[in-house]
């Protein structure tokens, strides 16, 4: 059985809203871009599946995942993926006075994240840059991210540990982690700090950028990515020939 949550039925426009509303409306929030990988992780493990059913709002990243998501009967009307959403989300805050914590990449990728930004965006607010250590965070790492985090006070904590990681960590910090609004948004640390090349802009518009990585993100990117295509033509079949449910926006 194919992973059951909602997709948001939103524009790009629209999303910046519905987050910018989720930092101002009170408590803590998460959200998630869910690409074909994550899909897959979804459809294989239960708390990867729970983590994005808990999420306040799930954006459908990939072309295969919004072709899933309309066979599944929402009217999601583009994808819409970290990388897409953050320069807008970061433009939008700066009028509003909000304050970003970038957490994740490799030593010195969040701090060039966070340059290249304040650059394009004169005025942008950054509270913190953290790179977590590789691999599973121990109990000592976990505090030093909690009072890294909550000393700055941020109101978007930009997450990007890569999937599916990031969404069971922001799932296990909800309520807990005082943050407005956690992002999950993987590769964007990478391809906005300069580390790693984004697609140009006609492949993504084709829809072909999951083909780009897989041709320029090295052997392991190459096979996850067979993997994920195969996968996620089986769930397409799967959402064609079964009976479709009406989608509610995330």
């Amino acid at each position: 059985m194919l992973p059951d949550f909602d997709f948001a039925e939103l524009s790009l426009r629209e999303s910046v809203q519905r987050l910018l509303a989720l930092v101002s409306g009170g408590g803590r929030h998460y959200a998630c871009f869910c690409e074909a990988n994550l899909f897959v992780n979804a459809w294989r493990f239960a708390d990867v599946s729970e983590a994005l059913r808990k999420a306040d709002v799930v954006f459908a990243d990939g072309v295969s995942v919004l072709m899933l998501a309309r066979l599944r009967g929402h009217a999601v009307p583009k994808r819409i993926s970290g990388p897409m959403l953050m320069p807008e989300l970061c433009e939008h805050g700066v009028s509003l006075g909000l304050r970003h914590f970038f957490l994740g990449g490799r030593p010195g990728v969040p701090e060039r994240l966070a340059a290249n930004l304040v650059r394009r965006f004169p005025g942008l607010l950054v509270a913190g840059t953290l790179s977590p250590p590789f691999g599973k965070f121990s109990e000592a790492d976990e505090t030093r991210i909690r009072e890294a985090v909550e000393a700055a006070k941020p109101d978007i904590l930009w997450v990007g540990l890569g999937a599916p990681r990031q969404e069971l960590w922001m799932a296990a910090q909800q309520g807990r982690l005082l943050a407005p609004l956690m992002l999950g948004v993987g590769a964007a640390f990478d391809f906005h700090s300069g580390k790693r090349r984004w697609a140009p802009l006609w492949i993504r518009k084709l829809g072909m950028e999951w083909a780009f990585r897989m041709v320029t993100g090295g052997p392991r990117t190459f096979v996850r990515n067979v993997r994920c295509v195969s996968l996620m033509s089986v769930a397409l079949l799967i959402a064609l020939v079964s009976p479709r449910r009406r989608g509610s926006a995330g």
